[in-house]
């Protein structure tokens, strides 16, 4: 049974269904539209390697990017690029939801995923786009622009084991941004269990959406100096810091919570506008 806007607000009203930050207007009949992120991945020109092997960690094979906001990314004919929605989107263990494109855009031949338009009940995170151009001519995108729409439907009883549960493994539980495959997960026996992820926005994410990084991980981690994957974990409650590391946020963010004995020594960091380069 496909649930109807006034389930899906009782839904989001109770915090059975999370979608943070719900966008003003974005409910629509029996779904909610969807915003487009800044961050994006490329995969690396074709030169670069022969083939892909689903076995491999395939990483290595994408390359960041942004759109340029207010300028829009130019998606080419026939390109195909790993996106993210801006919304975080958590279900409970009897709801599953699907994630389809929005028409107008399917009418200019801009298609949203390829496969991946299902999500599990008790899954938790951002969701990976995958945005491909089957037009002959490029297309515009820009950031924040409703990109697709997600619509739920109830289970007859609750998931025994939802997503994210330790015995299944689930390799994109709690992801944050566009995330490359990991297909080559399902090839190696002793699959890592799926991390926690918290139920609160944590202080450093607030800080981070409303600094002048304007949510980017990405370009924070480059003025801290540290790997993006780290710091997506801090952002997203995932992990905490270390000494070393705690002082490098408290010098750039001020939060109280990271302030050490060595919390007075000084910092050199990149503005936002330098690091863009860096991204």
């Amino acid at each position: 049974m496909v649930l109807s806007d006034r389930t899906i607000r009782e839904e989001l009203a109770s915090g059975r269904i999370v979608i943070d930050p719900l966008g003003d207007g974005c409910i629509q009949p029996a779904s909610v539209d969807l915003r487009l992120d800044a961050e994006m991945l490329e995969l690396a020109p074709p030169e670069d390697y022969s083939f892909i092997d689903v076995r491999e960690d395939a990483a290595g094979l994408t390359r960041r990017s942004r759109i340029p906001d207010p300028a829009p990314y130019i998606l080419k004919p026939g390109q195909f690029v790993l996106a993210s929605t801006i919304e975080l989107v958590k279900l409970p263990d009897d709801v599953v939801a699907r994630l389809e494109g929005k028409s107008s855009l399917g009418r200019l031949g801009l298609l949203i995923h390829s496969t991946a338009g299902y999500v599990d009940p008790g899954w938790q995170g951002q969701l990976t786009l995958e945005i491909s151009n089957v037009a002959d001519v490029s297309i515009t995108l820009y950031y924040g622009m409703r990109i697709s729409q997600i619509s739920f439907l109830r289970l007859t009883t609750p998931a025994e084991r939802p997503y994210g549960s330790r015995q299944l493994g689930s390799k994109y539980q709690g992801q944050a941004g566009p995330t490359a495959t990991r297909s080559h997960m399902d090839f190696h026996d002793g699959r890592r269990p799926a991390r926690t992820y918290a139920e609160q926005p944590t202080k450093l994410r607030r800080w981070l959406e409303e600094s002048e990084y304007e949510g980017s991980v990405a370009r924070f981690s480059a003025v801290i100096g540290v790997p993006l994957k780290t710091v997506e974990d801090w952002v997203y409650g995932r992990s905490s810091p270390r000494a070393d590391n705690r002082a490098k946020l408290f010098e750039a963010t001020r939060i109280a919570d990271y302030a050490t004995a060595d919390s007075g020594s000084q910092a050199s960091f990149l503005t936002p506008a330098e690091t863009d380069k860096l991204i």
